[in-house]
């Protein structure tokens, strides 16, 4: 009797096994106790967060010689805390190349969050760089005058026709004589001396900026904190079944005069039982090997909200899924999650989807609580790093 004990306990549990699986859920252990005259039996499950633990109530059944009833659910989360370096460009106009005016239109800080790490990044006043928008053509002129004397007349021939300022011929366009000398002819002062005061002139163009551009990094560490997985312990108490006493009855004898039918009840109906729950406890444990363990998603009709549209069974010898045959067919973006039992076992390997468009390989960087991947084959048919 106490084997067959052990072994009814077993095939509760196999038994257990096979409803959880069927939900996708699977216990992680399965105890049955008595707690000060309490008798108990505890299922203790490891989920991801966003698990219903409504999901993980089962209703009431029987086990050796007791009726178990849900009776309350206990919950422990277990969190995580990661932290990643960032540097962010950002990029600012000003009308003058001035680093005073340029640090007025950087901030000395910006917030980061890209939907999984978050924090502040700070500005590096190193990495500024400021650059010339673009520029644009103006037109001018450029005069220079030159003194000529002191002459003995006001002749043109003294002066010349052009002359250089900056590289830049500049022609004659204007001449002022001044008289600097004078002689006494007669009665009469006559002039002696001259000197030209001549102008020049040219037309000249040149580039201005129409405005600067400055680049600038923020640097700093962000952090990615939440609830890595949730122990769920399931209760269930268990009321003794009090058996009704049986009423006596004629025993059926065979024609030679001896007992059968009786003997033949308390051997057949046990042993149809160890059958019955062998071959159910073999189900439990063949749905349990084959899960599915990799999910496949598309965008839902909200921001960051996707929609389940396949599941997969993969083996970890062969990494890799093909869904060129989902029927409606995903045309934009695909996101693929790992399971964390199947994501511990790939970790730092290479996975592919097969797609009609194209074969997609990638990393599978983590396993907490899976491994998840997006790609978008509707844009440029490159396989994603």
């Amino acid at each position: 009797m106490k084997h067959f004990r052990h072994l009814a306990l077993s095939v509760l549990l196999a038994l257990s096994l096979m409803t959880t699986a069927l939900a996708s859920e699977v216990p992680v252990s399965l105890v049955v106790e008595n707690l000060n005259g309490q008798q108990r039996i505890v299922k203790t499950y490891e989920l991801p967060p966003g698990t219903d633990p409504e999901t993980l109530k089962e209703p009431s059944f029987t086990y050796d010689g007791f009726t178990y009833t849900w009776a309350y659910t206990t919950k422990d989360e277990h969190t995580f805390l990661e932290t990643k370096a960032v540097t962010e460009t950002v990029t600012v106009e000003t009308g003058k190349k001035d680093l005073n005016t340029v640090l007025e239109q950087l901030a000395p800080s910006i917030p980061y969050d890209d939907g999984e790490f978050s924090g502040e990044l700070a500005l590096d006043h190193t990495t500024i760089t400021t650059e010339a928008a673009g520029y644009a053509t103006k037109s001018g002129k450029v005069t220079a005058t030159k003194t000529i004397g002191p002459l003995d007349r006001n002749d043109m021939s003294y002066v010349p026709a052009t002359t250089v300022k900056d590289g830049k011929t500049l022609t004659l366009a204007n001449v002022e004589w001044q008289v600097i000398g004078t002689d006494l002819v007669g009665d009469v002062l006559a002039p002696s001396s001259y000197q030209a005061v001549a102008t020049y002139s040219a037309s000249t163009s040149y580039q201005v900026a129409t405005g600067y551009v400055s680049t600038a990094e923020y640097k700093g560490t962000v952090t990615a904190s939440g609830v890595d997985t949730i122990t769920y312990t399931v209760v269930y108490v268990g009321t003794e079944i009090v058996p009704e006493t049986p009423q006596p009855t004629e025993p059926v004898r065979s024609q030679g005069g001896s007992l059968f039918g009786g003997n033949a009840a308390a051997i057949i109906g046990p042993l149809f039982i160890i059958l019955l729950l062998a071959a159910l406890a073999g189900g439990g444990a063949y749905l349990y090997l084959h899960r599915k363990n990799v999910y496949i998603y598309v965008p839902g009709d909200r921001p960051r909200d996707y929609r389940l549209i396949a599941k997969y069974r993969v083996e970890p010898q062969r990494p890799e899924v093909d869904i060129t045959g989902l029927d409606p067919y995903p045309e934009s973006i695909v996101a693929v999650e790992i399971k964390r039992p199947l994501a511990k076992k790939l970790l730092g390997q290479t996975f592919t989807v097969h797609h009609r468009s194209a074969d997609y390989a990638y990393t599978v960087l983590q396993d907490r609580p899976g491994d998840w991947h997006e790609f978008d084959p509707s844009e440029e048919k490159e396989e994603p790093t």
